[in-house]
């Protein structure tokens, strides 16, 4: 990353953090126009209690509310569209996302097309849509995607002969307010913690050795390295120590920041293609699939794999430079193997019949492959996922 490099940085949502912050969102509403509002979200966290937690919020405004709970991990065209039918003749004026990044991405596709209509496949690239999106409101729920913090929706295009993962960009994609409430998250199962916070370090890593970060973009994502790593052990153990979580889902938006301006890399390239192809869980996938691509990318730039270490307080006293990058890739294969996460892909339903369809989509997939530091060939790819699986 040079300085020099000419970059852009977006970043329009409005934080507000720290425990009960959630209580804030009557507030924020009350500055817009959400007569009716639409609240996207997923049976889990309706039957977790938290929605039945925003609906007491919402009693005290005036706003009218529609609930669609049937959101679904890895959101598809499909299903997109088809909540689009419900709800497009309702008068929607503001959109409520609580939950994790299948909601907020579902919440972001929803709100292009209750203003653009047609179909959420008409809009996969960048900028396509002509007319604001809806204004969204976003709570997270995990402590993983950061999608809250960013401008794109992840959507897998299901109605094709190959499943693949495509996104929408928009300048106006980002939610209008996110409330990243630690004491809402306070007793969700420590695995999920596991999962989603490791998929946080993979934006954070990731981000961070992209060629196409900044000065900017790496102070988000390298510090976030250092807060995940320092937190993320605590909150598995015990998701009702609100400290550790208020931590974990602020360093997860910080590093969604990051990521939406400075990219990612291989690591999500080829698991947007399990995703697609199996309907895996993002941040698992993400999390078994780190260690393998970090061991490729390390030698590509050594002084920033260094700094990561550092950041997940690897002890690098006298080491060389390249020493001290492979102790950094152990030392986040023993991160990963102590939140529990499975070493192998297999663990998950990813067998190797598949291999060489998974190996094409991620090769094609410029997104990731043109920001990764080390630039692989097919048989890179191939493997890693050999090595992975």
């Amino acid at each position: 990353m040079s300085a020099n490099k000419l970059t852009e940085f977006l970043a329009k949502t409005k934080l507000v953090t720290g425990s009960g912050c959630v209580e804030q969102l009557k507030n924020e509403i009350n500055k817009n126009d959400c007569s009716t509002m639409l609240i996207v979200t997923d049976k889990g966290i309706k039957n977790s209690g938290i929605l039945e937690k925003v609906e007491t919020i919402l009693k005290s405004t005036n706003v009218e509310t529609i609930v669609y709970d049937e959101v679904k991990p890895n959101p598809t065209v499909t299903a997109t569209d088809e909540a689009y039918n419900l709800f497009k003749d309702r008068g929607i004026k503001s959109i409520l996302a609580v939950g994790g990044g299948s909601v907020i991405d579902s919440a972001k596709a929803l709100s292009v097309l209750l203003t653009n209509g047609g179909s959420i496949a008409d809009y996969f690239g960048f900028d396509i849509y002509k007319k604001d999106p809806t204004p969204l409101f976003a709570i997270p729920t995990t402590v993983g995607t950061g999608s809250e913090g960013g401008h794109a929706a992840v959507i897998t295009e299901d109605n094709t002969e190959l499943k693949t993962k495509k996104l929408v960009f928009g300048r106006t994609l980002f939610p209008a307010v996110a409330f990243l409430d630690g004491e809402l998250l306070r007793g969700m199962p420590g695995s999920l913690v596991a999962s989603t916070g490791m998929d946080a370090l993979t934006h954070a890593i990731e981000g961070y050795v992209s060629r196409n970060g900044s000065v900017i973009t790496d102070a988000l994502n390298l510090h976030a390295v250092r807060v995940i790593g320092s937190s993320i052990l605590e909150a598995t153990a015990n998701t009702d120590n609100i400290e550790a979580m208020n931590k974990m889902v602020q360093a997860s938006t910080s590093t969604g920041i990051g990521m939406a301006n400075g990219g990612l890399g291989l690591v999500h390239g080829i698991s947007h293609a399990i995703g697609a192809q199996y309907d895996a869980p993002h941040g698992i996938v993400n999390a078994i699939l780190l260690p393998y691509v970090l061991e490729f990318n390390w030698m590509a730039d050594p002084y920033k794999f260094a700094q990561v270490g550092e950041a997940l307080r690897v002890n690098t006293w006298g080491l060389s430079v390249e020493d001290a990058a492979k102790v950094a890739v152990e030392k986040v294969r023993t991160l990963t193997r102590e939140v529990g996460i499975p070493e192998k892909l297999s663990a998950i339903g990813v067998d190797k019949e598949n291999i060489n369809v998974l190996t094409d989509i991620a090769f094609n997939d410029e997104l990731y492959m043109a920001p990764n530091p080390r630039k692989a060939t097919r048989q890179d790819i191939y493997n890693i996922l050999e090595s992975a699986i």
